[in-house]
């Protein structure tokens, strides 16, 4: 779940700049259901997994990982770096 603005920079580049990499967007559409939320309107499950697990983040975006039924799994917030979205997944994989 990618949590931001439409307005915000960080949030753009993960979606033209992370999502596509060659390393990423293969493991994403395999192995994974991509949901946006708008900070500005976040539903209110969204917003307490953010809360509750990224009580520390100070930077749009925040991305969440949760299993089929809504369990956190991994997240972060902030400028995404592509080498590290690709480990993430990878191991969320395994």
């Amino acid at each position: 779940i990618e949590m931001g603005r439409q307005a915000c920079s960080n949030c753009q580049s993960l979606v033209s700049a992370v999502v596509p990499q060659p390393g990423v967007a293969p493991l994403l559409k395999e192995h994974f259901v991509a949901l946006a939320s708008d900070c500005d309107a976040p539903e209110a499950e969204v917003l307490d997994l953010a809360m509750n697990h990224l009580a520390d983040a100070m930077m749009l975006p925040f991305v969440l990982f949760t299993d089929a039924d809504g369990n956190f799994l991994a997240g972060g917030h902030g400028a995404v770096d592509p080498a590290r979205f690709q480990e993430t997944l990878e191991s969320l994989i395994d």
